[in-house]
């Protein structure tokens, strides 16, 4: 693989990566569901993340692209099932590679909480601000969303 591939297949995993850290993971929230926007990130923290990470890194293009469709938006599905696609036609070695060139974001999974903050709607677009803790550290984050078929979807993450 040249290596002009691998280092956009390593920004791809990187921004990939940073994204699903952005939004964290792992708490259980009940109830949540794509029929508010902090549902929605809530949903997609708890229900939808972690599957899809792990479908883009293993380049399995239809696994991510499902994982994805419930919880983003079109253009971000598109994004994803793109990055698994680069992943997808790499050796062990090249995946393991570009994973390597991700660093530290793709250990989001361990040891991390959220607190979903406040929620503001303007028609058929919306935003909801997270703070995410992991090792140790918090980050404050706003995530954009927007309205598809009458569900809340995260836009602009993954594309």
């Amino acid at each position: 693989m040249h290596t002009q591939t691998k280092l956009r297949a390593a920004r791809r995993v990187t921004v990939l990566a940073g994204g699903t850290f952005a939004l964290a993971l792992t708490l259980a929230a009940c109830g949540a569901g794509n029929d508010t926007p902090d549902g929605a990130v809530e949903n997609f923290l708890d229900n939808g993340a972690e599957d899809m990470v792990n479908a883009v890194l293993e380049g399995d293009s239809a696994a991510a692209k499902e994982a994805a469709e419930e919880h983003l938006c079109a253009d971000d599905v598109s994004g994803v099932e793109e990055a698994a696609t680069m992943f997808e036609g790499m050796s062990e070695e090249e995946r393991q590679e570009a994973m390597d060139m991700g660093g530290d974001s793709l250990s989001m999974f361990e040891d991390m909480s959220y607190e979903i903050g406040e929620a503001t709607e303007d028609g058929d677009t919306a935003s909801v601000d997270v703070s995410i803790t992991a090792d140790g550290e918090t980050t404050d984050e706003t995530f954009d969303l927007v309205k598809e078929d009458d569900a809340w979807k995260i836009c602009g993450t993954f594309a």
